[in-house]
């Protein structure tokens, strides 16, 4: 049950980034939908999950050349996007520009060089935090009208969104996981996102302004704007951190096919790569927020879908192999069985003529010559 909380909350964690608890990438793929269209994406988001842990646990997630460059892609624009992200919410919040945006940046950094098991205790704190404050500006707010029908394509496509960097993240950790833990952990997704989401619309369709950061807009309105602020800056930390994982896995695991810069790939260089990193992605980050979000999240969602296709592909030719599989291993045991019966009946016809002669049956003349030599045996046994 703990291994299950934990693998979820890694997810969620990684899930929940500047874009989602903002309200800016939901406000961005639905509109004016209902909560309830955009809550069932949780169920998607869940399947997808478990897809990439038995992915994990079966060793069959895509390791092509292509693949890792687009996980890499998409990883370095969630990067980028949470840094701008940072520097937003903590200048809004204290209105001091960029000194609190660069701290969170370089604590995020020193949690990824202490590896993986800091990242799980990280999100095992904050997003129970995260879940108690959305909670607290949605309980404030009335019921919201919707004037989108509902449609299916959308809960889709945002779900390959939020699963590309979460599904690659958790999907190392099924290899450590029973079934029973990844369908645990996969309900636990399901039920946190439907809420989350459903509350998420709710404060976004009450925003009528169009602002950069819907959920921070309306709980400025609450005078709740430090609570929301402080959730928004978990969130965006979370992710932030498992972006900067992958981003910085993807540059070590590149320099390690080359000589001269090899030695980047060892573990006692891990914090060199991983505070590059940092250098080369916060001067973009200074696009805008808003910029990357609305022009680039289409671009990991469109990979995050590729990425699901792929891994759906390699499970078919799974099974299509065992299928085959089974089949000539059937074949085969029917053709030994036939190889045995004939081997039984050669055996058998051995016996009743070990000499190997065949005995031609006789034709008449030899049958009339063979009566009169009878017939003449007979009668000189009788003199």
């Amino acid at each position: 049950m703990k291994k299950a909380f934990k693998t979820a909350a890694l997810y969620i964690g990684t899930a929940i980034g500047a874009g989602f608890s903002s309200g800016r990438e939901i406000a961005l793929f639905f509109g004016d939908a209902s909560p309830f269209n955009v809550a069932i994406s949780s169920v998607f988001m869940s399947l997808l999950c478990a897809l990439f842990l038995i992915a994990g646990k079966q060793k069959m997630m895509p390791q092509g050349k292509i693949v890792k460059l687009g996980i890499f892609l998409a990883a370095s624009i969630s990067l980028c996007s949470m840094l701008a992200g940072g520097d937003f919410i903590m200048h809004s919040m204290t209105g001091i520009p960029l000194a609190f945006g660069l701290a969170m940046t370089l604590l995020g950094g020193i949690i990824v060089v202490l590896g993986i098991e800091k990242i799980r205790l990280l999100n095992a704190v904050l997003v129970p935090l995260i879940v108690l404050l959305i909670t607290l500006v949605f309980v404030k707010l009335p019921t919201p009208a919707h004037s989108l029908p509902f449609m299916l394509s959308k809960p889709i496509l945002y779900s390959g969104l939020d699963v590309l960097l979460g599904g690659v993240i958790v999907s190392k950790e099924g290899e450590n996981l029973t079934y029973k833990e990844i369908f645990l952990s996969c309900i636990m997704i399901c039920a946190f996102m439907f809420g989350m989401l459903f509350m998420l619309q709710t404060v976004v369709l009450s925003d009528q302004n169009a602002s950069l950061m819907p959920v921070l807009a309306v709980s400025d309105k609450l005078h709740m704007k430090w609570a929301c602020g402080v959730l928004i800056a978990a969130a965006i930390f979370t992710t932030l951190v498992s972006s900067l994982k992958i981003v910085s896995d993807g540059v070590r695991d590149f320099s390690s096919n080359f000589k001269r810069i090899s030695a980047l790939s060892n573990d006692e260089n891990k914090a060199i790569v991983v505070f590059g990193c940092l250098v080369v992605a916060y001067p973009l980050s200074f696009f805008g927020f808003d910029n990357i979000v609305d022009n680039l999240y289409p671009f990991n969602s469109v990979c995050g879908v590729i990425l699901t296709c792929l891994i759906v592909l390699r499970y078919f030719v799974r099974i299509v192999s065992i299928i085959v599989k089974k089949e000539k291993e059937k074949h085969a045991l029917k053709r030994a069985k036939s190889t045995l019966q004939s081997s039984h009946n050669s055996y058998a016809s051995h016996q009743e003529n070990p000499h190997g002669r065949t005995r031609k049956k006789p034709c008449h003349c030899e049958r009339k010559r063979n009566n009169l030599v009878e017939t003449k045996r007979q009668t000189n046994c009788a003199r």
